[in-house]
């Protein structure tokens, strides 16, 4: 039995139908209390004008023109109107005079307008003979930018699709070697910069209230790399370079570029023939080093998630979410069994400073090619 439905197997003798109804306020509202205890805050209930009946209008749309539209009543708040395909608000307008006819007189109200209680939808306001007046929330596609990055695209699908579902859902990412469940996500935020200088890993947190429930490191299919370095190890690269001039590394050393003033090439100095790479695959040495750079401090733990996302990665069906995640990473295991662990490299690249680029790849990212001039050195080799 899944943590949800024994959850609900435990309080079911505290609802008169034996479950909750979630068009009864007190079942909602009692709903609410008992989570509250096990510090969940979520909103289950929205107060509309006329709420019975704007819930059996909202029914009357999706059995007159649902199948057509693809529209459908959330269940947390069955007074909206979903339509996960629209993307401007005012389309409902065509649902509802499909519905109730060309003659409806329709007022909007924007986002906390008047009786509209959502800070993110529109609510439609209209009478009819048969339900009176109904306050109809239309939760639709937000429109997205061009050009985003992979990261963003994972936050705004995410928070785009929480917002049809109430404003709160169950997200579950999906990949071959693990299924990770967050329940009662209210918003998910972009992490990337928020702790990178004290070593934090994650790119988006999934948030529960105030309460962070998942911190996700996100990364590319195929062509990520872990970091660029330049900066985070300056004494390591230093002593790298002046080694590397005064010729004190076996088979490697630097010489000026004749082409380009204060730029240098790497080269062998025994055969003098060019080196376009090197790769130091000892440079994170130890288990506990190589956990605190993958993981970072963050508490949960951060979970690493790896593809490319596209829009149809991103499944609604009720109030969870079905994201498709080519691979996750839990532990160094996971990272070593994926052959992504971390590997310093570096290659000639003249618009860095004295013409070399210093990146940490994964491993799977940082072989040296059978056509490549590339060389393997040991981290003991540069600091002794």
């Amino acid at each position: 039995m899944d943590p949800i439905t024994k959850f609900l197997h435990n309080i079911s003798y505290k609802f008169p139908k034996g479950y909750p109804d979630m068009e009864s306020k007190q079942d909602v509202l009692l709903l609410e209390s008992l989570l509250e205890k096990l510090d969940i805050k979520v909103s289950l209930y929205e107060e509309v004008p006329n709420r019975p009946s704007t819930i059996k209008a909202v029914k009357k749309i999706v059995d007159t023109v649902g199948s057509r539209y693809k529209l459908f009543p959330l269940k947390s708040k069955p007074n909206r109107l979903a339509a996960p395909g629209v993307k401007d608000p005012s389309e409902f307008i065509k649902f509802f005079k499909e519905t109730f006819g060309e003659d409806i007189d329709i007022k909007t109200y924007g986002p906390l307008e008047g009786p509209n209680p959502s800070g993110k939808f529109t609510l439609f306001q209209f009478t009819t003979p048969e339900f009176g007046e109904v306050n109809i929330i239309g939760s639709y596609s937000a429109p997205g930018g061009a050009g985003k990055t992979n990261e963003a695209k994972f936050i705004e699908s995410l928070n785009n699709l929480i917002a049809q579902a109430g404003e709160s859902a169950t997200i579950k990412l999906v990949a071959p070697e693990y299924t990770e469940v967050f329940n009662n996500v209210t918003n998910v935020v972009d992490s990337s910069k928020t702790g990178a200088g004290k070593g934090d890993k994650s790119d988006a947190q999934f948030l529960s209230g105030d309460k962070v429930v998942a911190n996700i490191s996100l990364k590319q299919d195929g062509g990520f790399r872990w970091a660029s370095v330049a900066s985070n190890y300056p004494d390591f690269i230093k002593k790298f370079q002046d080694k590397a001039l005064n010729g004190e590394i076996d088979g490697f050393g630097l010489i000026p570029n004749p082409d380009i003033k204060g730029k240098y090439l790497m080269y062998n100095p025994d055969t003098g023939e060019r080196i376009t790479k090197v790769i130091i695959p000892d440079f994170i040495d130890n288990d506990s080093e190589m956990e605190n750079f993958i993981f970072g401090p963050e508490r949960p733990k951060v979970i690493v998630a790896g593809r490319s996302w596209k829009d149809d990665d991103f499944k609604l069906e009720g109030d969870t979410i079905t994201v498709q995640t080519s691979h996750i990473y839990k532990s160094l295991d996971d990272i070593k069994d994926g052959e992504i662990a971390p590997v310093f490299t570096i290659a000639q690249h003249q618009g860095k400073p004295i013409g070399l680029d210093y990146r940490i790849y994964p491993a799977n990212m940082a072989k040296i090619g059978p056509k490549a001039r590339g060389i393997e050195l040991s981290k003991d080799e540069i600091i002794d």
